[in-house]
């Protein structure tokens, strides 16, 4: 991919590329042979590309994968203002944006295109899946597939306190709330343990990370009917999901539903809680090698 890119290294990786897709900031992982297919991969509700992402980006590339890691706009080192704005359609639509760059500029890998998300955006992979072209085959870890069970985990209290902020950011009166804390606090996410995730996946990153805890809260208005788990019959493509057996987050009976209902879906479980994948680098290597495994023989060289 063409641009004026920036070199981003650690001590331990060779040099990924920083890219801009209009306001989406990216790393382009090349293999040194060309590559087999294109993984496109996106962290979860507030996170950014530093918070543990690239360890799974350099394993892809090492088993001969082009894999471009971005942060969705208003995130991380992506443009966008106003600052910590979340709104799940402009999301899908930043996808959309990555996924033309790399069919206008890698033209051999238009029709083999990867998904990879987690947690919120793996719920969004859910979705893309059906709709972006040139897609092979999807990679989901701890999705957020199931916004009603999520809704019924949160207290009443919490959610009280939520919906107002939330009819007012969709209003146009921008504004932030919590990510997390502990709970009992009012935040988006704080069920026991969110509020250590969080704080261990941005520690996690060797140069540091921009993750911020605030978030805009309008995506809660509607946080109930985001179930994207009742639409996976309709994905005909190899679909990897990962399962921390763990995880209080997401719905862990919806992620199953998930496995079990798309047609060519298979489930991977871990003892693992939602984060954990993140910073326990023996949790991650399992996982990575999973997904290794899984595109040698979803999506061999074509």
């Amino acid at each position: 991919m063409s641009s004026s890119a920036t070199i981003v290294t650690d001590r331990d990786a060779p040099a990924e590329e920083d890219v801009r897709i209009g306001e989406v900031a990216a790393w382009i992982l090349r293999p040194p042979e060309p590559p087999r297919t294109v993984v496109l991969m996106a962290h979860g509700f507030s996170m950014t590309r530093h918070d543990g992402l690239l360890p799974y980006a350099r394993a892809l590339r090492d088993a001969g994968h082009l894999v471009v890691v971005f942060d969705h706009r208003h995130l991380g080192d992506s443009g966008g203002e106003p600052r910590q704005r979340f709104r799940a359609a402009e999301q899908r639509a930043d996808w959309h944006a990555v996924a033309a760059r790399v069919r206008r500029e890698e033209p051999a890998l238009a029709g083999r295109i990867v998904l990879w998300g987690f947690s919120f955006s793996g719920g969004h992979v859910v979705r893309l899946a059906r709709e972006l072209p040139g897609v092979v085959a999807s990679m989901v870890l701890c999705p957020f597939v199931d916004g009603f069970a999520r809704v019924l985990s949160t207290p009443l209290s919490t959610s009280a306190w939520i919906l107002p902020q939330a009819l007012a950011d969709l209003g146009g009166r921008h504004r932030t709330i919590p990510v997390t804390g502990p709970p009992g606090a009012r935040g988006a996410m704080t069920l026991p343990g969110e509020q250590e995730g969080f704080a261990a996946a941005a520690a996690a990153s060797p140069a540091g990370s921009p993750w911020q805890d605030a978030i805009s809260p309008g995506v809660f208005a509607s946080v109930a009917f985001h179930r994207p788990v009742r639409h996976a019959a309709r994905i005909t493509t190899p679909l990897w999901v990962g399962l921390g057996e763990r995880d209080v987050s997401v719905s862990n009976a919806a992620v199953r539903e998930l496995a079990r209902k798309a047609p060519r879906g298979e489930l991977h479980t871990y003892d693992a809680d939602h984060f954990e994948p993140f910073y326990d680098p023996e949790i991650a290597g399992t996982i990575s090698a999973d997904q290794v495994a899984f595109l040698e023989r979803v999506a061999p060289e074509g």
